[in-house]
Parts: C-alpha cells; sequence; structure tokens
C-alpha cells in the first residue's frame, strides 16, 4: 500500500486509440469525443451541475431529455386522450421491434417484455425440464437473480453445481474473464443449463459466451445469458453468441425507468423447450383469447414464442421511454460508437490509475473486459466515505472495491476531475 503526495496539477497525457501515430486514429478519436459532447446537454444532472460527478452508469445512469420527452408525451395522452390505449399498444409493438433489433434477435415475436431481468430469468429457468439428479452450472460470482432462480429448485432434486472462481482469483491474485475450458470440468451428461452473464456486474469482465455456446449447445444445453450489463453499452448479437435465451432489464444501457425488462429466447431454444407453462400465464400469452374476454374452457393457444411469457399490465410508459432511447440509441448514437467512446474513456481512467498506483481489477485485454466498468482496487469503506462527502464523485462499492462506471454523457473531463478527487484522497492519506 503506498500513499502518493498530492502535485501542484494534472496533466494527463493526450489518450489515443492503440496507433497513437496514425493521423486516421487521432481523427477517429476526435469524432467521437465531439460526436458525444455535442449529446451531453441530454443528461441535465451532469451537463448543468459542475460539482456532479457521475460515474455510476452501471447502476442506473441519469435520466435524459429523450426518456423525458417520451414520459411527458405519454402523460399528456392519459390526461386528455379518452382511449389511448390503442397508440400505447402501438408504441410497444415498435419498442418489442427495436430491441429485437438491439440484440440482432432473429424476429420481434422472440423479444417478451418483463417487469426487469430477475423475471425474464426466472421465466426460461422454470421452462427447462430436468429430471432428479441433472444439473445446471453458473460460477459462484454470477449475479444472485440468477443463482437463487436455480438454487430453489435444489428441493425437487437438480443439482446446482457453482465454479469456485473466488477462490482462483484469491491464488492467482487476477480475475479472469469465463470461458468454456472455465465450465468444462463441471459439464456432463446430465447437465441441463448453464447460467452466465455477458459482462459481469461486480468485475467488468466479459465472458466468451460466444466460445461457452459453441461448445456446449450442440450437446442440447441451455445457455441461459444476463446481457443487463451488455445491452445499450456495445453492439450485442444473440444469434452470433448462439444463446438459448438472454435477459436483461432496460433501465441501465437502454436509460428506461425501473420496472421494464426483456426476455430473448430462440426459435430453436423455444422448441428444445417443449411448450413450455410460463411461471405465471397472462391473457397476455394467449394467442387465442376473445375480444369478449371470456376464456371459456377450451383449448389454451398460447403464442408460440416469447410473447407467451408476457403480462398484459406491464409498464407502457416504460415501453414508450424505452421505445424513444432505443431508438435514439441505434439511429442517433450507434451502438459501436457508444462502445469505441466508453473504451476510450476506461482506457485512460485505467492509464491514469497506473500513475497514481491504483490497481484496475479484472481483464487488461480489450476483449475480455467491459467499455464502461473500471473497478478499483480500493478499501471499500474507507474510500466511499471520502467519495460521499461534497467534492467526491458518484460511484458504486462492492466486495473487490470502488466501481466506476461510464455512460454516453460521460467525458474526458469527468475522468479529469475523478482522478483530481482520487489524489485528494490520496493526499489525506487514504491508501491505495
Amino acid at each position: 500500500m503506498v500513499a502518493r503526495p498530492l502535485g501542484d496539477s494534472i496533466a494527463l497525457k493526450p489518450h489515443s486509440i492503440d496507433d497513437s501515430s496514425s493521423k486516421d486514429a487521432q481523427d477517429e478519436e476526435k469524432r467521437l469525443s465531439d460526436k458525444f459532447a455535442a449529446h451531453r446537454h441530454l443528461v441535465p444532472l451532469v451537463s448543468q451541475n459542475s460539482d456532479v460527478i457521475f460515474l455510476n452508469a452501471a447502476s442506473a445512469p441519469p435520466s435524459n431529455l429523450i426518456v423525458h420527452e417520451a414520459i411527458t408525451r405519454y402523460s399528456a395522452e392519459a390526461l386528455y386522450e379518452a382511449y389511448p390505449y390503442t397508440k400505447w399498444r402501438g408504441v410497444r409493438e415498435s419498442a418489442r421491434g427495436l430491441v429485437a433489433r438491439c440484440i440482432n434477435a432473429e424476429a420481434p415475436s422472440c423479444i417478451a417484455f418483463t417487469r426487469d431481468t430477475t423475471e425474464g430469468l426466472g421465466s426460461f429457468i422454470r421452462s427447462v425440464r430436468f429430471r432428479p439428479g441433472d444439473n445446471v452450472v453458473l460460477i459462484d460470482t454470477e449475479h444472485p437473480n440468477q443463482v437463487y432462480g436455480w438454487l430453489v429448485l435444489r428441493a425437487a432434486g437438480l443439482e446446482v453445481r457453482q465454479v469456485p472462481t473466488i477462490a482462483e482469483a484469491e491464488r492467482t491474485d487476477r480475475i479472469d474473464a469465463i470461458t468454456a475450458e472455465t465450465l468444462r470440468p463441471y459439464v456432463d451428461s446430465r447437465t441441463r443449463a448453464i447460467g452466465i452473464s455477458s459482462i459481469t456486474f461486480d468485475s467488468g469482465q466479459r465472458n466468451d459466451v460466444a466460445g461457452i455456446c459453441a461448445a456446449f449447445r450442440p450437446r442440447g444445453i441451455h445457455v441461459l445469458a444476463d446481457i443487463t450489463q451488455h445491452v445499450g453499452f456495445a453492439p450485442v448479437d444473440v444469434q452470433a453468441l448462439g444463446l438459448s435465451a438472454a435477459a436483461f432489464s432496460l433501465h441501465k444501457g437502454l436509460n428506461a425507468p425501473t420496472g421494464l425488462g426483456a426476455l430473448y429466447i430462440s426459435p430453436a431454444a423455444f422448441a428444445e423447450l417443449g411448450d413450455p407453462i410460463p411461471p405465471i400465464v397472462s391473457m397476455q400469452g394467449v394467442r387465442n383469447m376473445g375480444e369478449d374476454l371470456v376464456a371459456g374452457d377450451g383449448p389454451v393457444d398460447m403464442y408460440p414464442d416469447a410473447r407467451r411469457f408476457e403480462h398484459a399490465n406491464m409498464s407502457l410508459v416504460g415501453v414508450a421511454a424505452a421505445e424513444a432511447f432505443t431508438r435514439f440509441y441505434l439511429d442517433v448514437l450507434g451502438s459501436e460508437d457508444v462502445e469505441a467512446h466508453l473504451y476510450s474513456l476506461t482506457a485512460l481512467l485505467r492509464e491514469e490509475c497506473e500513475r497514481l498506483g491504483i490497481r484496475i481489477l479484472g481483464p487488461r485485454e480489450r476483449e475480455s473486459r467491459a467499455p464502461h466498468i473500471c473497478v478499483l482496487d480500493l478499501n471499500s469503506d474507507e474510500w466511499a466515505l471520502y467519495l460521499r462527502d461534497p467534492g467526491g464523485a458518484r460511484v458504486t462499492t462492492n466486495r473487490l472495491g470502488v466501481r466506476v462506471s461510464f455512460g454516453f454523457y460521460s467525458s474526458v473531463d469527468d475522468v479529469r476531475r475523478f482522478v483530481r478527487v482520487l489524489q485528494l484522497g490520496i493526499a489525506r492519506g487514504l491508501q491505495v
């Protein structure tokens, strides 16, 4: 542990992408910087408050004027229109198509809107058929909302195997992305599913989901991914990944209000599930529901896709906000540009932390780490108190240290100001 003295000033060295000698690379970096600076005004919390350093997009970003306008429009329709529901249902289907496009789903019908990631994960988990003695493979740091969904099925005879990555990280003093080889010793002929996050919420590692699917999906093993920390921060292609299913919230990278998520199920995986019965059946998921709203006692013809898991009374205001921002994300920001912008910011923060003697946890390789997350190896209790003080920064502290996460609205100046906060903390005697 070392404490570095505070210098007279901060001089951040110019940052560029891999080929710093290339004028094309410099021009591209300037293009991205100018592009996202032009959109920063859409987030008043950061654009109108010079004392706010918001570095917590992985938890929930501050809202923005795109979402505000959509919610205001929804509210006006609720105030002044006698029956706005027809219009709102149209917005819902538009949003479904945009979300499907965002993750490159085979069709909009592969998407069901859910309350959150947990409901999406649980819907798929409860649809996987197993016999007593079958197993599912997870890692021990997987998000609790997926882990608990499987653990409660132990009473029905399901074995839940958790790969001990925490112990391995302590032994090797490094956190590695999960690959098929990480999981292979735990997978056997009775493995029914693998649960994995494409990008982890705590360390920000980017797991090799495509490799995992390539290794185990041909064996009939489902791969269920939590892609909440992926969608809206980088391009996602569920078909290229080869996933059975994916669940995600729309309130992080896609900036919608809390209370709305999505579940993707591939057509192939849906067929393998064998006409699954949702854990909660809503008339929204029944294809032959009559307009008279009388259920009757005839056959129940449910949608032959993810839509059977959908509920009728979803958050339509959340859908309106998601529709507006997802369109903006895809057509204006661009997923590849967002990813490149975020990688540029995390790369700069990593460089400056190394200069200060602050270790960054997790993989160093670009392809194995999140574009938007850096975890600083700092005493979370000690630094949390300091960072919560006026003049600090809005971050998350977790079991590993201090998690910093950027959004589309973040800037090089945010990094510069945060580095100043870190230097002041070191000057006060906080340890690194």
